[in-house]
């Protein structure tokens, strides 16, 4: 058999070819993260039960929906969706999500005209700056990554671009957390939980959505 072009091997790809501790390390991690993010849908769901009254008004014994993939923009993730409705023109989900080789991030996603913020913007943002959350600016609502382009520290953002964001048929507000500070994970992911139930309860004071 001829084989017109010979695939070669740098050193280092035949050092890590040869290498299985490496892929069951990383298997290992992967286990440890759904773990952490099972334990994290426990205390986020006592957090719900703590707020009767937030805006996010849920089955308490709904289970959080965790999936894995191995190619968002090439590397390996792990996404937990908890609370969530995902419904024909309307979206409203927290998501925590582990990306390889990057961060933990949790965000807050809003989408219809059921889910659309009104006017008198000045408390959101106040409340977006003081609790130095991103919100996202890109047209894209399935973007991950922290770029410029896809998100700006509310900071960044006065109440005139806030309000052109609110405009648009979805809204997200996003923190992240890097890898080499993994022990502090849970608590900051729990934290900006509760961040994001307040941010929704002074957006939607009468609870006009529905989760």
């Amino acid at each position: 058999m001829n084989i017109p072009t010979k695939i070669h091997l740098s050193k280092f790809e035949t050092e890590l070819v040869q290498n299985k501790d490496w892929i069951l390390t990383k298997r290992r991690i992967i286990d440890k993260v759904y773990t952490l993010f099972a334990e994290c849908h426990k205390e986020y769901r006592k957090m719900l039960a703590e707020r009767k009254n937030s805006i996010l008004d849920v089955d308490l014994e709904m289970a959080a929906k965790i999936a894995k993939g191995e190619n968002y923009e090439g590397l390996p993730y792990v996404i937990m969706d908890y609370p969530a409705n995902f419904t024909k023109g309307n979206i409203i989900a927290i998501r925590t999500f582990f990306w390889w080789g990057h961060f933990f991030s949790i965000s807050l996603h809003l989408s219809g005209i059921k889910n659309q913020m009104k006017a008198n913007t000045s408390p959101k943002l106040d409340y977006l700056i003081k609790k130095d959350f991103f919100v996202c600016v890109n047209d894209q609502q399935w973007q991950h990554g922290f770029d410029p382009l896809n998100y700006l520290l509310a900071e960044d953002i006065d109440q005139i671009k806030l309000e052109q964001i609110l405009q648009r048929d979805f809204f997200k507000i996003a923190k992240k957390i890097p890898l080499n500070q993994w022990d502090a994970v849970p608590e900051f992911l729990t934290k900006t939980f509760v961040e994001m139930i307040q941010f929704l309860a002074i957006s939607f004071p009468g609870g006009e959505t529905g989760l």
